[in-house]
């Protein structure tokens, strides 16, 4: 008895607690500015080609620029024997750059050198502060302590690089702009 009243306490709070429901929906677009297609102009930071994908076809390379319906999918592969592929996902409308930044080798090597060195200093810190502190060995503990906290860092350090250095695909709203006699896009590379 004492818990079917519980349960209709219950049934009561979260009907009362439940969201009305919203009158007056916003405002949508028109029509023809729904189907509108969305100009994108797609470009590498690097040396590195890029092949623009569109709902898994493809489309150019890069520089190119192309107009691109709202519900295609866009993906960007580079030119190589083991391509990597980023996933742009579905563009918003306007005039829209895509860049594309390949790999950084050099960063992504140095923080797989940087992780495994820090991760090895990590183990032996942890492996000399747990001895010498469980021990009468004071300056074993302290040796251990001054091991893995620089470790610990390293190792961080280490893997921020990795993850910087992975491909990356940004958009923004392209800026036309007018010089002399051209006219143009313009962004940041």
């Amino acid at each position: 008895m004492k818990y079917g009243a519980l349960f209709a306490l219950c049934a009561l709070t979260g009907s009362a607690v439940a969201q009305p429901e919203i009158a007056s929906a916003p405002a949508a677009m028109p029509p023809q500015q729904q189907n509108a297609p969305t100009r994108a102009t797609f470009v590498s930071t690097g040396e590195t080609k890029w092949d623009v994908w569109i709902d898994q076809q493809p489309a150019c390379a890069t520089p190119c620029t192309l107009p691109v319906m709202p519900l295609q999918f866009i993906a960007l592969r580079t030119q190589e024997r083991n391509p990597i592929r980023l996933d742009v996902g579905y563009l918003p409308q306007g005039d829209l750059m895509v860049s594309a930044k390949p790999l950084s080798n050099g960063l992504y090597a140095g923080g797989i050198v940087m992780t495994s060195f820090a991760g090895m200093g990590l183990a032996t810190g942890i492996t000399l502060t747990a001895i010498g502190c469980s021990t009468d060995h004071p300056n074993l503990c302290k040796a251990g302590i001054v091991t893995a906290v620089p470790s610990a860092v390293g190792l961080y350090l280490g893997i921020y690089w990795m993850r910087k250095a992975l491909p990356k695909a940004s958009v923004e709203r392209a800026q036309p702009y007018v010089s002399g006699n051209s006219i143009g896009v313009a962004g940041r590379f």
